[in-house]
């Protein structure tokens, strides 16, 4: 099954007007900021995205997307392999005022001056946003919980005497 390519620019407004659903897919290259964290990633993010209205009127962008991903374990270095999925729920605004305006609830998608957005953009900030902090395998399949621990070089070596033993000897005179 062949997928659709998602537009990368849309008339935010008018997607908004005619309740317009989107499914489809952006090409994970294209996502250079995604791509510059990640050791790899699949060759396509999948994407379900809907421009409505909500329940006050809001202009509002929902969806989810999901990508898989390699990075490298803060454990081991090695290669660790992720699905990184994403929902949210968007209000798109054209102004810093209408931003502010927006219930907590909601997290602002400016729009340009003509009512367009960036849909690619947005979908990569809310991969970024999805990103382990600290990608690591689990504990169990993690290499560094593999690697033997070396013989304690410490306890071979030869007993010195301790420097402070002088000071010792003088204390209790």
């Amino acid at each position: 099954m062949t997928v659709a390519p998602l537009p990368k620019r849309v008339d935010g407004l008018k997607l908004v007007e005619v309740n317009q659903q989107l499914t489809g897919a952006i090409s994970s290259a294209d996502l250079t900021r995604l791509a510059g964290i990640v050791r790899s990633s699949s060759p396509d993010v999948n994407c379900d995205v809907e421009f409505s209205r909500d329940e006050e009127h809001l202009r509002v962008l929902s969806g989810e997307c999901s990508v898989g991903v390699v990075m490298e374990c803060q454990r081991c270095l090695e290669d660790v392999s992720f699905t990184i999925e994403a929902s949210f729920r968007l209000g798109l605004v054209l102004n810093d005022d209408q931003a502010r305006a927006l219930p907590k609830r909601l997290e602002p998608a400016e729009l340009d001056e003509d009512g367009r957005l960036d849909l690619w953009e947005t979908i990569e900030d809310e991969l970024l946003l999805n990103l382990p902090d600290f990608p690591m395998h689990p504990q169990g399949e993690c290499q560094a919980f593999k690697i033997e621990p070396e013989e304690d070089i410490a306890a071979e070596e030869e007993e010195r005497p301790n420097p402070f033993d002088v000071l010792a000897q003088l204390k209790q005179k």
